[in-house]
């Protein structure tokens, strides 16, 4: 047979591609198996060739194959796979079996059709693309990104109740008060602390302590709406960044709260233990020159529940009309 200088160099280049090349025929016999296919598939020219491609690798998903030989054949277009949603097609070993970390070479998949003079189908020719080192590349950078998100979480979350910490809080209040004032939407903060809590670690012990703030967290939170904010804010103090909520409202949200609170048992090593809140209010106003001055007014109004007797909610208005009036 003679073999034209087109046909050689042809053949020369698809040999030497670092990139596998299979050609089947309408009935998945092998009619063409490139070097990669030898190096990788560990099976010659000789063994390849006139084989069903499905008694060469067994494993291979075959109904799936087939719907995209079928497809391929019929629409006359081709198909592809990635290695994003099928990590490899064909079980070869990679070049990196120590620091890969992976079974077998990460792959995409090109399905061609192989057109005769009348536009007929007569082939398929299967493009096999080693994408071994892009994978684990992009695998190590996902792991690095998820690091560090989770060390950003981290750095967000109060380790003890896993609600925001301090540091957190007090960037969603400075936004927040940026917020009102660009946008004149009104906000308030509440606060609140643990009554009593220094007895309660001096009676059962600071991991009961420690019980008593998570069930405290979690309770508090169930009552919350989505763009509520609730963070620790130091100690047994906890602030919530309330949106959207009338005076009224928020008294009431604040007391439904308290009472639930009130009402809850808390389990500790088969100790029951019970807890009572003192809350203060503070709403923003138009006239506050940064959110410290809303944060100090919530204060307030919290050690102003303290000094009526505990297990109550004050309003920093309230405080403020009756010194007004006086």
């Amino acid at each position: 047979m003679v073999v034209s200088i087109d046909d050689f160099i042809s053949r020369a280049i698809i040999d030497n591609l670092n990139t596998g090349i299979v050609v089947i025929d309408l009935s998945y016999n092998v009619v063409m198996w490139n070097n990669f296919m030898v190096k990788y598939g560990e099976l010659s020219k000789e063994e390849a060739l006139g084989r069903n491609l499905f008694d060469i690798f067994p494993y291979l998903p075959k109904g799936w194959l087939e719907l995209k030989f079928k497809s391929v054949q019929i629409l006359k277009g081709y198909s592809f796979i990635s290695w994003k949603q099928r990590a490899y097609l064909f079980k070869f070993l990679h070049n990196r079996p120590i620091t890969g970390n992976v079974d077998y070479m990460f792959q995409d998949c090109t399905f061609l059709p192989i057109l005769d003079e009348n536009a007929q189908v007569t082939s398929i020719c299967i493009i096999v693309q080693d994408m071994t080192d892009i994978a684990i590349s992009q695998k190590m950078i996902d792991e690095v990104l998820d690091a560090n998100k989770m060390l950003q979480q981290l750095s967000y979350y109060d380790g003890l109740t896993n609600i925001y910490n301090r540091m957190y809080l007090e960037k969603l209040l400075e936004r927040e008060f940026e917020h009102a004032k660009a946008e004149d939407i009104p906000f308030s903060v509440v606060m609140f602390d643990l009554d009593h809590f220094k007895r309660v670690n001096d009676t059962y012990g600071h991991l009961a302590g420690d019980d008593v703030l998570k069930a405290v967290a979690k309770t508090v939170a169930n009552h919350l709406r989505q763009a509520d904010i609730l963070g620790r804010y130091g100690g047994e103090e906890f602030l919530i960044i309330v949106p959207n909520l009338s005076h009224a409202e928020l008294m009431l949200f604040c007391q439904q709260i308290r009472t639930s609170i009130e009402e809850t048992v808390i389990q500790h090593n088969g100790i029951e233990i019970r807890v009572t809140l003192s809350i203060g209010i503070a709403p923003y106003r138009e006239s506050m020159t940064d959110y410290l001055q809303i944060v100090h007014e919530a204060d307030i109004a919290l050690y102003q529940s303290k000094k009526l007797g505990r297990n109550r909610v004050t309003s920093y208005v309230q405080i403020d009309e009756v010194t007004c009036e006086e």
